[in-house]
């Protein structure tokens, strides 16, 4: 325990000048040959109070508004990316129960029209393959980009008015509704119109990569070194080690979720949050085992390659996907393999030996 003890204070002790070389280093580049990178929308509370909205779906609204002017939209066409969020959803991140897999993520509630997921309540049968699967249908930010997507191929959208716009994108069976909530979007804009001042604030910016890039063409990002952002991984994640309780669905991008002393984590809710802070609010994982180790922005890591700041993943033998992930913090003075992970029901974020998992399979992974 003393030698985890000293990794975690040497983590901890990453300066903060890490984070502001990694924001900078990174910028809004994306792989050559690479789709550019989608819009990441903003974190962290609102810090207001309209219209009866709760703060989840302010947030969603926020990033509506946001994300708009990341792509550099005209009003008009943000407007109707607000009405459209409010008609559809109540800007509520909505699972399915007729699409098991959507409940496994963070939600809003459900919805009971067909197979929609989401804010837009996107048709899962129809996008979930384009758009990279369920897990990207359950991100409001994905869903939002969708909309200004496919805004931005109808002729002259800026100058349709933005119900008409809602519509034209939407299809929906009731076109009159949209019309409705044209009040609240103005509302919206107006107040978070300020939010984001530039499509090229690459602070806000998180990036996306399409298939087909990187080694192989398989939509891998060449492999990086770990080095100082391997470091801010564990830094972020080692603050929380003997403090947040484990509970499933717990943490969020900007810290642990309510419960006990200090908030909950679950497995996946670390890594999503150490690999977000790490990357200055650029990289923004779904919250899911088996998503995260897809996500195409994270190289294959070789065993004899990995360093501190790798995400593993643990599946059991026969199984197809992961249910575990941990971050990979180094070994100890006896040359010992360490995780830092959220483990389960009963216990607090801690370090603990890689072969606890042995007989599993372990699949590295390395996000920068």
């Amino acid at each position: 325990m003393g030698s985890a003890r000293s990794l975690i204070a040497m983590a901890v002790a990453v300066p903060l000048l890490i984070l502001v070389m990694i924001t900078a280093t990174f910028g809004s580049d994306t792989t050559p040959g690479c789709a550019p990178a989608l819009a990441g929308g903003v974190a962290g509370p609102t810090g207001v109070a309209l219209a009866g909205l709760g703060e989840q779906q302010l947030q969603i609204a926020r990033n509506g508004v946001a994300i708009g002017r990341q792509r550099s939209e005209p009003e008009t066409v943000i407007l109707a990316e607000l009405a459209a969020a409010a008609t559809e959803s109540g800007f509520r991140n909505l699972s399915n129960p007729t699409v098991p897999e959507s409940q496994h993520y963070v939600s809003d509630g459900e919805s009971s029209n067909a197979d929609s997921l989401g804010p837009h309540q996107i048709r899962a049968g129809i996008w979930a393959d384009r758009l990279g699967g369920i897990a990207a249908l359950m991100d409001p930010v994905t869903q939002i980009n969708w909309f200004y997507t496919q805004a931005d191929t109808i002729p002259r959208a800026a100058s349709m008015d933005p119900g008409t716009l809602a519509q034209a994108v939407e299809n929906s069976a009731y076109p009159e509704r949209y019309e409705a909530s044209m009040s609240l979007a103005r509302q919206i804009y107006a107040t978070f119109a300020d939010v984001t001042t530039t499509p090229a604030d690459a602070s806000a910016d998180t990036p996306r990569q399409s298939q087909g890039c990187g080694q192989g063409g398989e939509g891998r990002p060449v492999q990086a070194p770990a080095g100082p952002f391997g470091d801010a991984v564990v830094a972020a994640a080692a603050r929380w080690v003997g403090k947040a309780d484990y509970a499933w669905g717990g943490g969020t991008v900007d810290g642990p979720s309510p419960g006990g002393e200090y908030g909950t984590f679950d497995c996946s809710g670390l890594t999503m949050y150490a690999i977000f802070q790490a990357s200055g609010g650029r990289i923004r994982l779904g919250h899911y085992t088996q998503n995260q180790q897809d996500d195409p922005r994270a190289a294959i890591v070789p065993f004899d390659q990995r360093a501190p700041g790798d995400l593993v993943f643990f599946t059991e033998s026969g199984a197809t996907d992961s249910h575990h992930v941990g971050i990979y913090a180094g070994r100890d003075n006896a040359g010992q393999d360490l995780v830092l992970n959220a483990p389960d029901y009963g216990q607090k974020v801690k370090i603990e030996p890689l072969t606890d998992w042995q007989g599993q399979r372990w699949d590295f992974r390395r996000f920068a």
